[in-house]
């Protein structure tokens, strides 16, 4: 192993190895099977503790919650809620460290009510691949709500560990978000390059924002947003006056639209909302019959259509498990915020945007590109490229930079370790990346995980649609939206 703080193009680039695919799903996160976030899969420790996480491109570590957050493992509500909880005293790799001697990135801020325990402990991509010594934080904040998330940022320690530990090509990563409306879809996060089945045509190009506009990479300027009523002989605006256009992020860790708040009020006007229901909700009889449509500056437009705008309320029920809470109430996919000003708010399109946008990001290049989802037949192939510029040193051995490869379940295992921030904690890892390995491949050989039993569909009320089998959301979706 070797010392290690961020990544560069440079000693982490290899061509011969294939992208990193990982799912975006329902994933079990409790011993008794109560449990089920939508999220990528994670397996913390040795044994593995199940995580399920959504994607951040804000976060540049992975955040995960304590036990001890819910009170303990049994409370299978909060275990849901959070994606899953760690205990570190039942993970024999768990390496505890000092915040200026840890591997992790030093681009993320602590809230003043937070507690923060930087670590590194095993982690596995299940088939994927496994990384020794790689970098966490567990998170506790109660005042300022929850941060767990898998960091999808600029100084990713996450997408650093992956191709360092040659998990994954490079740092390019594309995403399918997935759909979770009436007819939900599961998404997938490629990492070393992308899924050319998802989209159809050309990507679009757009340089990374400038953080002075907003606080997050992907940023766009939004020209107009139009409520499209078919009943309407017009295209209703939701900006007014002088106000042509916002910055605003492109985020997946939230599902729902966040607007300005004057736009919301007119956003409430065309749909004839009636405040005396809550926060952008409609009764059944009376749901507004339109459809979204958003335009950026380059002429890139995206259309929200209405079963995907406005769907069946749901919530929690005393299981955890979101379903249907009121079958005569319809809400609607855009935070309702008309209590705050359009100063104090930070534009977010979310999941519900990149339901119909397939996204490309790469830092390396300062740039990311979307196209137009396509709607993929069940059981249908993906088609991942390669995304790889090959480095001065590795030119020479590997100069194909791209290349399609068919979806298929990884035979071989995968596992590499990464090293601490200090020649000390060089000497340890390299100690426990022996013990981590012998430790994990007799584990493997003797445990079996029991088949997971296929549930009901359930409404998710965050993620706008239902999910198989029974959910519970975490609450992190909702951090964005204060």
């Amino acid at each position: 192993m070797v010392a290690w703080a961020r990544h560069t193009k440079a000693d982490s680039v290899d061509c011969s190895v294939p992208p990193l695919s990982l799912p975006w799903s329902n994933i079990t996160v409790s011993a008794n099977g109560v449990a089920v976030t939508r999220g990528i899969e994670l397996g913390i420790g040795t044994p593995n503790q199940i995580f399920s996480l959504r994607p951040s491109t804000i976060l540049n570590n992975t955040r995960i919650a304590n036990v001890l957050d819910c009170g303990s493992a049994a409370n299978t509500s909060c275990v849901g809620g959070k994606g899953g909880v760690f205990d570190s005293s039942k993970s024999s790799t768990f390496v505890v460290s000092l915040k200026n001697r840890w591997n992790g990135s030093a681009a993320d801020t602590e809230t003043a009510t937070g507690a923060y325990v930087y670590f590194n402990d095993v982690i596995d991509f299940q088939a994927n691949g496994t990384v020794l010594g790689y970098p966490l934080v567990e998170n506790s904040d109660l005042v300022s709500g929850p941060e767990a998330g898998l960091p999808l940022g600029q100084n990713s320690s996450f997408l650093a560990a992956v191709t360092k530990a040659k998990l994954a090509p490079s740092s390019v990563w594309g995403l399918d978000a997935g759909d979770r409306s009436l007819t939900p879809r599961d998404g997938t996060l490629v990492v070393g390059g992308y899924d050319t089945s998802r989209f159809v045509g050309n990507l679009t190009t757009f340089p990374l924002g400038n953080w002075t506009q907003q606080p997050c990479p992907l940023q766009v300027v939004v020209t107009d947003v139009w409520y499209l009523a078919p009943d309407s002989p017009t295209r209703d605006s939701l900006f007014e006056g002088n106000s042509n256009s916002m910055v605003a992020c492109v985020e997946p860790f939230q599902q729902r639209f966040t607007f300005l708040p004057s736009m919301v009020e007119r956003f409430a006007l065309w749909t004839r909302y009636n405040d005396s229901y809550p926060s952008l909700t409609f009764p059944v009889d009376s749901s507004p019959p339109g459809a979204l449509e958003i335009r950026l500056d380059n002429g890139y437009v995206t259309t929200i259509p209405n079963d995907h705008l406005f769907t069946p309320k749901r919530g929690s029920d005393e299981n955890g498990h979101y379903v249907v809470t009121n079958s005569s109430i319809v809400e609607t996919g855009i935070e309702y915020n008309v209590d705050k000003t359009d100063a104090g708010v930070r534009p977010i399109l979310g999941g519900l945007f990149l339901t119909f946008n397939y996204l490309v990001v790469d830092y390396d290049s300062d740039q990311f590109h979307m196209a137009s989802m396509v709607q993929r037949t069940p059981g249908s192939s993906a088609s991942i490229t390669a995304s790889c510029t090959p480095s001065p040193t590795t030119a020479g051995s590997n100069t194909n930079s791209s290349q399609t490869i068919t979806s298929h379940a990884n035979g071989s295992s995968r596992a590499a370790a990464i090293g601490g921030g200090t020649a000390g904690a060089v000497a340890g890892f390299a100690a426990i990346a022996v013990l981590c390995y012998c430790l994990v491949r007799k584990r493997r050989q003797v445990r079996q995980r029991p088949e997971q039993k296929q549930t009901e569909e359930i409404f998710d009320p965050v993620t706008m649609g239902p999910r198989s089998p029974s959910v519970v959301q975490t609450p992190s979706e909702l951090a964005l939206v204060r």
